[in-house]
């Protein structure tokens, strides 16, 4: 076993930015990181770094860094200290509470907080808050990929390692830009497998670069996902390919899946799809006929309104034909955040406690209370996701509201109700290491710690435990831990926060996991500096790489088909011809609160723009050296364009590190995990005479500022 190098001064932690967590190795000079050195032996990346990785040490000492906490005086945020501004803090949120009831106080969080952090906000919500609505900014990344593995397998986690890819001999890829959002690693195991004789099939309206001519590529309709998968398990069925024995040992519901299915006629798929019906059946074919399959999915197929329903799709294929379980076979959801694993794990969502325990579930909520010293009934109910809780405050419902690494004015949708919406919050607390929008409606700004400063552990990609170690001490004084602990002693729950470090924290975390459905009490600190998949129940237990292998985790072990309801009509119409779907660049990560301050990022890609496809700029008259106007229901947009015929004629992208995409796209939402649309917005384009500069976007979002 190869732990953290702690030879030369390097001290091991991984990267802050996507949920492959590639692991790198910092060097001090005077209290300063000095150098990043790739980190060899590194759990699954092995030292591998894309630009944003090997720049991501350049944010730590930045001077843009929030390092004094400040408090809104006469209009203006003023510096004050930390005592201050803390019960500053408390005392909006206990005005409310007494006010109003605890119910009328939220928070809101981000997926790339460490496990521990992620914990202690769950915690501060429910013990100290005391309110139900607490829900992070996963809710616009992996809810629906994680509750249609819920509902099947009965566990929210990806079944096989990614290091399998290479030994697959069909690899299926669904709505994953790969080259711009998982550089390292997946693409490369990938073409070992192609070099090996794997055929790879791309589904996706936009091809990227990653995309070799020789793959199978499938540019389907948007938004027709399911009815792909639906047509695929009935021709499963018709052409005799499916897994009988392993469907009649291993599973339950068959029959009504199939029967949900039974409209998709390859014809029927060809006409609401695009895809030709003969692709129909020799993807069925292919699919049915090796025994090592994988199927790997991303944001393209789930941030829709029938994002469950077309995981579920995904899922019924991949059961019918018995990858589930074995070597080189399986589906895994391409994880988006830092911590987008653990953050769903460990207590920060609407409807979760910690350790992947459901709220609702009198059990699992006698099992935390009693851990946590307290009456099962002190425990809030279910409470509201993310839109709803933004939602509740038109109403009055909810009138406080805690942020942490969370900027809503970028990556939520329908930014004009956004914007008001925080106009109309009594109290709102912000922690984050760097200035965002939402500071122009905060109340409090408490100055938060960046991914050197700080100990704890991640979950990764493939539910892999990770550690990332404490490089520097934090620029503003005390880390987030300390923050969230001295809030929550300030909201009277002392006694529940006597933490200062991460390792503390860890070690009521995986023993509170004990037993229940994501167990990590296996996973000592030490344990973590290498690497383990949880679930991992005991101090000698090596881990769980693959799932699935002798039984689900449904308490009958089977695992769950499900019936596909009929695709959400997405208006497409003559008023909005087009279909919008959105993507990261390379260079960016989220709402570039992070990376636009590093220059050798932000150069690469330093403004918006939308793709579109040269065909379809030609026939709306949008020339070179002319702007572009968006138009949808919920907004317009200006920005330049670029062509790219590797998308498909009625489909345009755009990059949604700018708000510019998002005032675009509703806040209606998935009906099953309560996820916007955003991978489907119905549009219009236009020409505008010249090209835009990045500083006339500056001054058009100046303008959507509050005054």
């Amino acid at each position: 076993m190869t732990g953290p190098t702690r030879g030369a001064g390097l001290r091991s932690t991984h990267c802050p930015y996507c949920a492959l967590n590639c692991g790198m190795q910092l060097e001090t000079s005077e209290g300063r990181i000095s150098r990043m050195v790739r980190w060899k032996d590194s759990p699954l990346t092995k030292g591998a770094l894309c630009s944003k990785g090997s720049t991501a040490h350049l944010q730590v000492d930045h001077q843009d860094r929030l390092t004094t906490p400040l408090i809104r005086r006469d209009g203006a945020l003023t510096p004050v200290g930390w005592d201050e501004a803390i019960e500053a803090a408390a005392a909006g949120f206990r005005r409310i509470k007494d006010s109003c009831g605890p119910d009328a106080n939220a928070v809101l969080s981000g997926g790339s907080l460490t496990n521990e952090k992620v914990y202690l906000v769950g915690k501060l919500a429910r013990l100290a808050l005391r309110t139900p609505h607490v829900d992070y900014n996963g809710r616009f990344c992996m809810v629906s990929a994680g509750k249609a593995n819920m509902m099947a397998f009965g566990r929210d986690r990806a079944t096989t390692p990614l290091s399998e890819l290479a030994d697959a001999e069909v690899i299926i890829v669904v709505g994953a830009n790969l080259s711009d959002a998982y550089p390292v690693v997946i693409p490369q195991a990938i073409d070992r497998a192609r070099r090996k004789g794997a055929t790879v099939v791309v589904i996706d309206p936009r091809m990227g670069r990653w995309v070799k001519s020789a793959d199978m590529q499938i540019r389907l309709r948007p938004g027709t996902d399911g009815a792909l998968f639906q047509g695929l398990l009935r021709q499963l069925v018709k052409g005799d390919l499916v897994n009988k024995d392993f469907v009649a040992r291993r599973t339950t519901g068959f029959d009504v899946a199939v029967a949900s299915a039974e409209r998709w006629t390859p014809d029927e798929v060809e006409a609401a799809t695009d895809v030709a019906s003969q692709t129909v059946v020799d993807l069925a074919e292919l699919i049915g006929s090796t025994s090592r399959c994988m199927l790997i999915h991303a944001r393209g197929a789930e941030q829709q309104l029938d994002g469950t329903n077309n995981v579920l799709a995904m899922i019924n294929v991949m059961l019918a034909c018995g990858h589930i379980g074995r070597p080189a076979s399986g589906i895994n959801m391409l994880t988006g955040q830092r911590n987008g694993q653990g953050g769903r794990e460990w207590g920060q969502r609407c409807d979760q406690l910690p350790a992947g325990r459901s709220i609702a579930n009198p059990e699992h909520r006698n099992s935390v209370a009693a851990q946590w010293g307290i009456e099962p009934d002190h425990l809030p109910g279910v409470g509201k996701t993310y839109v709803e809780i933004l939602q509740a405050v038109e109403t009055g419902a909810v009138q406080g509201l805690l942020s942490l690494s969370n900027n809503m004015l970028v990556s939520a949708p329908n930014l004009s109700r956004v914007r008001s919406q925080l106009s109309g919050l009594q109290h709102l607390v912000v922690i984050d290491p760097f200035p965002s929008e939402v500071l122009d409606y905060a109340h409090v700004v408490l100055p938060g710690t960046t991914f050197a400063e700080e100990e704890g552990t991640v979950t990764t990609i493939e539910g892999r435990v990770v550690r990332c170690e404490q490089i520097t001490e934090p620029v503003s004084g005390p880390n987030e831990i300390e923050v969230l602990c001295r809030l929550g002693a300030s909201l009277g729950a002392n006694e529940s926060f006597p933490f200062d470090r991460g390792r503390q924290v860890w070690e009521e975390m995986r023993l509170l996991s004990a037993g229940g459905p994501n167990d990590y009490s296996g996973i000592t600190w030490d344990r973590t500096a290498d690497g383990l998949a949880w679930p991992c129940p005991s101090p000698d237990h090596p881990g769980t790489p693959r799932l699935y292998e002798q039984r689900f985790a449904h308490d009958d072990g089977l695992a769950r088909f499900h019936p596909i309801q009929p695709p959400i009509d997405r208006q497409i119409c003559d008023e909005f011809p087009l279909a919008m779907t959105n993507g990261r660049h390379l260079a960016h990560y989220l709402s570039r609160n992070q990376t636009k301050r590093i220059a050798a990022q932000d150069s690469k890609a330093p403004e918006p723009y939308v793709e579109i496809h040269p065909e379809t700029a030609e026939k709306l008259g949008i020339g070179q050296g002319q702007a572009v106007s968006i138009t949808s229901a919920t907004g317009r947009s200006t920005v330049n364009w670029r062509a790219n015929d590797r998308l498909r004629p009625d489909t345009v992208f755009m990059l949604y590190h700018w708000p510019e995409c998002n005032e675009l796209v509703a806040d209606d939402l998935d009906p099953v995990s309560k996820m916007p649309g955003f991978k489907h917005t119905p549009v219009r384009l236009g020409p505008v005479l010249d090209l835009i500069s990045s500083g006339q976007m500056a001054e058009q979002s100046k303008e959507k500022a509050p005054l």
